[in-house]
């Protein structure tokens, strides 16, 4: 059995775990430059994966420069990857919202695990609100921190920060959603076809009144792709697109810290359902399913309630409502309307943007902004 073959318990997608299985394989020696790698037929056996996947991965070699494809020959190597003395002992801040999301924790861990490998030194700075973005960001590239990693809050920041960076060549990368005024770095995932690829499941299953819930923050990029791509879907499938059912008003104040804090949430839900018709709903995030989940509970034991004491108008059209969200773990067994689910890696966030901060600070010359965008995993739940 060969020795190569990808992990399927590593959150990694299978590419870049080949690719950075065989960026290690040239570090160490084992192809010289000038020497061509095996063929994408050898790659596939040994690393057990499809020839798209072995493709993809050497087309990040190729980015990096580190192989050179030439037509009907095959992939030579180029020269090794830049060694670790350019960024061993690089500080790298972490500019996270707060510390009570776990999907940002996620992401943390990922960063952490390629800086440590790196020989780097990773320094958590606490945003904790939005109106500090700009001021806690300023502190560290005052106390000498060489690069940003930076998880933006979901109003516009101070320009004048970033286009003063940007004057000064500053190594920043934006996570999980980005300014479209300011030219940075940045890695997000595939919201909009995320998005899409939801509601097209819950179409697939007969539904037409499907709505969509966003949480606390709605005028990010990544909230803006997954409206965008739920839009599409109903589009495309000749359902009349309905902004009142992008429900702007339920989980308006909804937060990692908030859930199952607000006691009148379940109240705005059923009225939601009732006056809308609406059978299916897409939860922006995990935290917004979380939260549908235990006010459809709720509702679920009013109605009890009110059939046992005789009281009528708490009743919800059959069929019953199923759930469509976005998640950076699994929810199938806590979330009994759960149906289907895109699951984010948090931790391939991370390392995806440590690898964008440690090649910017090794490039020797100008280096084009890096734009990453992580296919989301779609699980229907069965």
């Amino acid at each position: 059995m060969s020795s190569y073959l990808i992990d399927p318990r590593d959150p990694m997608p299978r590419y870049y775990q080949v690719y950075s299985s065989l960026q290690d394989r040239i570090r160490a020696g084992e192809f010289e430059p000038g020497v061509a790698l095996p063929s994408e037929r050898q790659l596939v056996k040994d690393y057990g994966v499809s020839r798209i996947t072995i493709i993809k991965a050497m087309d990040l070699l190729e980015r990096d420069n580190l192989i050179e494809k030439q037509q009907g020959r095959g992939s030579f190597v180029t020269g090794c990857p830049e060694s670790d003395e350019g960024v061993s002992g690089c500080r790298v801040a972490f500019c996270m919202p707060n510390f009570g999301d776990s999907y940002v924790a996620s992401i943390l861990v990922g960063a952490t695990r390629l800086a440590m490998h790196h020989g780097m030194q990773l320094q958590i700075v606490g945003v904790e609100s939005e109106e500090r973005e700009v001021s806690r960001i300023r502190d560290a590239v005052a106390s000498g921190v060489n690069a940003l990693l930076v998880y933006p809050s979901s109003r516009f920041a101070d320009a004048r920060l970033y286009a003063e960076l940007a004057e000064r060549n500053f190594p920043i990368v934006l996570l999980d959603r980005y300014y479209t005024q300011y030219d940075t770095d940045w890695v997000v995932f595939d919201d909009e076809g995320a998005g899409y690829a939801l509601t097209r499941h819950l179409i697939s299953r007969g539904h037409r009144r499907i709505a969509i819930f966003p949480g606390h923050e709605v005028m990010v990029t990544s909230v803006h792709g997954r409206i965008q791509g739920y839009r599409r879907a109903l589009e495309e499938a000749g359902i009349p697109f309905d902004e009142d059912l992008i429900c702007l008003d339920v989980y308006d104040t909804l937060s990692p810290a908030t859930i199952n804090v607000n006691e009148s949430s379940h109240l705005r839900l059923f009225n939601r359902l009732r006056r809308d018709s609406i059978t299916a709903m897409v939860a922006i995030n995990q935290y917004v399913a979380l939260q549908m989940n235990l006010d459809l509970m709720k509702i679920k034991n009013e109605m009890m309630r009110a059939v046992i004491e005789g009281r009528s108008g708490l009743v919800l059209e059959e069929p019953g409502v199923e759930i469509a969200a976005i998640s950076h773990r699994s929810m199938g067994r806590e979330q009994a309307a759960l149906v289907v689910l895109a699951i984010q890696s948090g931790e391939a966030m991370g390392e995806y943007a440590m690898d964008i901060l440690i090649r910017r600070m090794a490039a020797s010359g100008d280096l084009p902004h890096q734009r990453v965008v992580i296919p989301m995993e779609v699980v229907p739940i069965v």
